[in-house]
């Protein structure tokens, strides 16, 4: 069957944009996960990623929060980081993904699994010409919040100049990195010089309305109204 373009930003009138576009296999692996899942796809069209919440796990209760994730040949690699406690499984389902862990490359085929363990830095990307989609289970549910508000805010035109698409800047960044610091570290700098940030650059954007989460990222009905969804 051939392969469907869908994931394209909407305009107001609902109609697919020229933006950046998600190539899909509808009888693919990644496709039956996303037919299983009960929410809508997202996508930050800035940094080239399309992503739907698998399980999201509500405060005491049982499961694994976990994520379906594709990037885009020209998707952005994001900073490495840690995990203080838990460990995050990573397992391609249709392509090639690389995840970088203590500066070491490890190249997954479809189908092959790495658990990362707590301690050890870590980043993934995309170092083929195609598009990959992977499975994630993260260590708490925090980890999806910050994905969902990165591309929240990209849809809404905050991230790049002139309300085009972009990519965190320095304090957005700086909000999200203070928001999942009981659990991840992100390993731009020590710790110390994280939290004088925080601190300071972060308590003044705060006070002028920045904020780390906006639970409305996390509705389906939003996606539902910015991107094109899937025809399954």
């Amino acid at each position: 069957m051939p392969s469907q373009i869908t994931g394209r930003p909407l305009s107001d009138a609902g109609k697919p944009t020229a933006g950046p576009a998600l190539e899909i296999d509808p009888e693919g692996r990644a496709m039956g996960l996303f037919s299983d899942s009960p929410h809508a796809l997202a996508s930050s069209p800035g940094m080239g990623m399309w992503s739907t919440i698998l399980q999201y796990p509500e405060s005491g209760a049982d499961g694994t929060p976990a994520m379906l994730v594709w990037l885009s040949p020209e998707a952005t690699t994001l900073p490495a980081h840690v995990h203080t406690s838990s460990t995050e499984t990573f397992r391609p389902v249709e392509g090639e993904l690389t995840v970088v862990v203590d500066d070491t490359p490890q190249h997954l085929a479809t189908g092959e699994e790495l658990t990362v363990e707590p301690g050890d830095p870590h980043y993934f990307r995309n170092d083929t010409d195609d598009f990959v989609a992977f499975r994630v289970e993260v260590p708490w549910t925090k980890t999806i919040d910050t994905q969902y508000m990165v591309a929240g805010l990209d849809h809404e035109g905050y991230l790049g100049a002139d309300g085009e698409y972009g990519e965190p800047g320095f304090v957005q960044g700086l909000l999200l990195a203070e928001y999942v610091n009981d659990e991840t570290r992100i390993a731009v700098a020590p710790q110390i010089v994280q939290r004088l940030l925080w601190a300071s650059v972060g308590r003044i954007a705060r006070l002028t309305g920045r904020s780390a989460m906006d639970e409305r990222y996390l509705r389906d009905r939003f996606w539902e109204s910015n991107v094109e969804q899937p025809d399954i």
